[in-house]
């Protein structure tokens, strides 16, 4: 008995400025983002889904939100576990200047860093404990989680059994699908990505 959850990333959000904004409240998907979210709504309406899992941010709600437009009557429960990785330390800041941060790179290279609020190893265990929660909850269905792109990965790479470092070679975009695919031990049997066009 197979398990399916699909990990959306969240659609663009309306950022002008192009700052790291993190946790901050008040970004919002832009146009092009609500386009992306009605790609993945329409993409899984013919697709039986039990639950719609969102992170509590405005850009991943909001999505979450489009989606369920497609799938009637499903239910959309707000997860604290899917929010976005912790940047405090950046939010602010120039996108240009976060790559040139030595605590970034830290974070990036060093999964129990202690430079950064929360570090990789941080991330993982709370993807993992969340994913493993649903996985038994939803036994032999599907379900999306809406979230962001480092929680994303790092779930991807726990569930796969690789590096955390392998998060800085990774990218997922706005409006894609990670699919995990887990046995009835809860176990990853296969992952797949895609991004619509």
């Amino acid at each position: 008995m197979q398990t399916i959850i699909h990990l959306v990333r969240h659609g663009q959000a309306e950022n002008p400025q192009k700052i790291v904004y993190g946790r901050m409240p008040g970004f919002h998907l832009s146009v092009f983002g609500k386009k992306q979210a009605r790609k993945v709504g329409k993409h899984f309406s013919m697709t039986k889904i039990g639950t719609i899992y969102t992170s509590p941010l405005e850009r991943a709600f909001e999505t979450a939100n489009i989606i369920s437009e497609y799938q009637k009557g499903v239910k959309i429960k707000h997860v604290y576990d899917l929010i976005e990785a912790d940047y405090s330390k950046w939010q602010t800041w120039k996108m240009e200047d976060l790559f040139k941060a030595d605590s970034y790179m830290a974070f990036l290279n060093d999964p129990k860093t202690n430079q950064t609020p929360e570090n990789l190893n941080t991330i993982a265990n709370r993807m993992a404990k969340f994913i493993n929660q649903i996985c038994k909850f939803n036994k032999g269905g599907e379900v999306i989680c809406v979230s962001h792109e480092y929680p994303i990965i790092v779930a991807k790479l726990t569930f796969e059994g690789n590096s955390l470092t392998g998060t800085k070679t990774h990218h997922v975009s706005t409006g894609s699908i990670t699919t995990l695919v887990l046995d009835e031990n809860c176990t990853m049997a296969e992952s797949s990505y895609t991004e619509l066009k």
